[in-house]
């Protein structure tokens, strides 16, 4: 069941009515009975692993909670981790088909944080089973995230929330925003991707833009699922951790993977960078590296090294193919220099006495935009070679000439108008969120006059201007596979 689908929105609507019906202590059973019908409705497959995960996660954290034992925790993980590793990559490898269950990485991702936060007594192990299938099943969020810990939805889950008009019309005004950088922006932009994909006698202007199109679509997509997500959830009370802040922004590729899926970072983070770091292994490869490079390269080698091996996971998370494995290495070897570097640019910095802002910030937002989208030829090329043949086809040919004829080609002008207005809304949108205005708190606060004008005039647009009717897939996100 997609979440932009008439199904998801009146499966939706009937859990904040019966949520908001029962008294406080037993709110969460509502949740329950409409996590367990959006899990139904999505399939048996979806229903049969995610409910055996949960199985897994309730009895493996009360065991973890009585014994602290390596061994068992290692068990647990390699039935949770494993079992999403076989299920992703084997029909990959094989040639195999079959369906996979929806969100798979991502309930499987939380119920393995649950596993080891209870292992390293951040969180208790929680006793009621049906409880401990809702931090999993949790529908708003199964689709595509956000990787929430216990700590973070957990006790939100069990805990009745009262309605809170503000925080209600919050949401709804997200989940707006959310179907229209989805409808209007993401959705429509897909043709230039196809475009690229077809390939042929295509000049490198029109590449490079598809390509800006491209990471400017991915932005789009992901995160105006995230956004309806969050939005229904805060409808219910229920606060997710944001998984994008405006990454676009970012000076450095290293703080646009902090602004990028924000809690997959987190993620490998918490569990799998800082342990590999901080184990005798990293701590006995610092001192020999700080003996043979100095103390300052020394100490940041076993942080680059297992920024690389985070980095090759990520790319191979997002697909079981040669282009996954490019993708995250150059990200891995780019943050990996970056840190082994730092004490050059820092010199370097102080000598010619460069400025933090000013001058600077356009200089370092261009770089960190080169880097990032350098990437973006193998995020949705089909193997190594064709994001090759598109990145040196992006050097050669730049004559302008028959520009409207190829660009029409691809979009009717009127959908080029469209897309570009929509992607200027959320510019203004997003610069005023970097500039610390909170644009949906304040809206949601505003007279009754100027607030349902302005929504029925995005509903209006998305219903008007949105990508949606026959032919249309509803359910295609681009992380949803993930």
């Amino acid at each position: 069941m997609s979440i932009l689908s008439l199904e998801f929105l009146a499966l939706a609507a009937g859990v904040m009515l019966v949520y908001y019906l029962l008294p406080l202590k037993i709110r969460w059973i509502a949740l329950l009975c409409g996590s367990a019908a959006f899990v139904a409705l999505s399939g048996w497959q979806s229903a049969a692993h995610l409910s055996a995960v949960a199985i897994v996660m309730w009895g493996g954290g009360l065991l973890l909670q009585k014994k602290k034992s390596r061994l068992l925790l290692a068990l647990f993980l390699i039935l949770d981790l494993g079992a999403m590793a076989f299920l992703k990559y084997y029909p990959a490898l094989s040639g195999a088909q079959w369906i996979l269950p929806l969100g798979l990485s991502y309930f499987t991702f939380q119920s393995a944080g649950y596993l080891v936060d209870v292992y390293r007594g951040k969180t208790e192990a929680q006793k009621n089973p049906l409880k401990a299938w809702l931090f999993v099943g949790y529908f708003p969020q199964l689709s595509q995230g956000p990787i929430s810990t216990w700590k973070e939805l957990g006790n939100q889950l069990l805990t009745g929330h009262r309605f809170e008009p503000d925080g209600f019309v919050s949401g709804f005004q997200l989940m707006l925003w959310g179907f229209f950088k989805k409808m209007m922006i993401a959705d429509r932009l897909a043709a230039t991707t196809d475009a690229l994909l077809k390939g042929g006698d295509l000049p490198g202007w029109f590449i490079l833009g598809g390509v800006i199109l491209y990471a400017v679509r991915l932005y789009a997509d992901f995160s105006g699922g995230m956004d309806v997500i969050r939005g229904v959830s805060r409808m219910l009370g229920i606060e997710l951790p944001e998984n994008f802040r405006r990454p676009f922004f970012s000076q450095s590729v290293s703080e646009y993977w902090r602004r990028w899926h924000i809690t997959l970072g987190a993620w490998f983070r918490s569990y799998l960078l800082y342990p590999l770091t901080t184990s005798k292994a990293g701590i006995a490869l610092g001192k020999a590296a700080s003996k043979a490079f100095g103390k300052k390269t020394g100490r940041a080698v076993p942080s680059a090294l297992a920024t690389l091996l985070v980095f090759l996971l990520i790319g191979v998370w997002h697909a079981a193919n040669w282009n996954a494995v490019a993708f995250g290495g150059y990200f891995g070897l780019v943050m990996g220099a970056s840190m082994l570097l730092e004490p050059v640019w820092k010199l370097l910095r102080t000598t010619l006495n460069l400025p933090k802002k000013g001058w600077m910030t356009p200089l370092r937002l261009t770089r960190t935009w080169i880097l990032i989208l350098f990437a973006q030829y193998f995020a949705f090329t089909l193997n190594p070679a064709q994001g090759l043949s598109l990145l040196g086809g992006t050097f050669q040919n730049w004559s302008f000439a028959g520009f409207a004829e190829k660009t029409t080609e691809v979009m009717a002008a009127l959908e080029w108008i469209i897309a570009g207005a929509g992607c200027l809304i959320v510019l203004i949108v997003d610069l005023l969120c970097e500039k610390k205005i909170d644009v949906c708190g304040r809206l949601a606060k505003t007279h009754f006059f100027i607030r349902w004008p302005l929504l029925l005039l995005l509903i209006l647009a998305i219903v008007v201007f949105g990508m949606y009717g026959a032919g249309y897939d509803g359910a295609a996100f681009l992380y949803t596979q993930f």
